[in-house]
């Protein structure tokens, strides 16, 4: 009995096959054996598509990360009324998971700016005739100071430092006189220091801006320390 039934079964594909296949079915007759072009194009992209599928379920029980295949698009050119059909072997994309990545933020520091002194504005002090120091006393600004000092010299400081001074120990009080003449007297009235400039009545004793001390008389300098920037 199962050999009568398979051998019905193989004659029936047979028999199918020679009808859609071989001849269309409007065309059955011993004079127009020609080949239905139709179901061979659509049976070859049966078997294409199917071979496709086996060849993607393979690949895709492996583990290790393969380079994609790119499988053209096949086009099957059916000759008489039936037009060209273009086949796709690719199998359909499946969608991905989108992927988000977490957001970097970046944080700059920038070092504190550095605040810069501003330049010091320095005074400048003017001492005219008849003008007296005695001891431990003096004439100053915001930068210079001319002091008679205990030990009896004269001395003239830049913002605390000594710049310039008489070397004398005998002096006692210092005068600019109105001859324009500075000098440095002892306890006897004995001169122990003088600038040399006497002769220019309206001269006048200027600590200067610039560090300097000077005898001028007119814009014009008689006598200085030396002592500017």
């Amino acid at each position: 009995m199962a050999v009568k039934d398979r051998r019905a079964w193989s004659g029936w594909v047979g028999e199918m096959s020679t009808r859609y296949l071989w001849r269309p079915r409007h065309s059955r007759d011993a004079d127009s054996p020609a080949v239905n072009w139709l179901g061979v194009a659509v049976l070859g992209v049966v078997l294409l598509g199917i071979g496709a599928a086996l060849f993607a379920g393979f690949r895709g029980g492996d583990d290790s990360p393969a380079a994609p295949v790119t499988l053209p698009t096949l086009s099957v050119v059916v000759p008489g009324d039936y037009p060209s059909v273009p086949v796709s072997l690719l199998p359909a994309p499946s969608p991905s998971p989108s992927t988000s990545f977490p957001s970097i933020v970046v944080h700059t520091t920038h070092p504190p700016a550095t605040t810069s002194k501003p330049a010091p504005v320095w005074a400048e002090k003017v001492i005219e005739s008849t003008s007296v120091l005695t001891t431990g006393q003096s004439w100053s600004t915001n930068r210079l100071k001319l002091t008679v000092t205990t030990a009896g010299d004269l001395v003239l400081q830049d913002q605390g430092r000594t710049v310039w001074q008489t070397s004398t120990k005998t002096g006692v009080k210092l005068v600019m006189q109105n001859d324009g003449h500075l000098v440095l007297y002892d306890a006897g009235n004995g001169t122990v220091f003088s600038s040399g400039t006497a002769g220019n009545p309206g001269a006048v004793l200027i600590l200067r801006a610039d560090g300097n001390m000077v005898i001028s008389r007119n814009d014009r300098i008689l006598f200085q320390t030396g002592t500017a920037d």
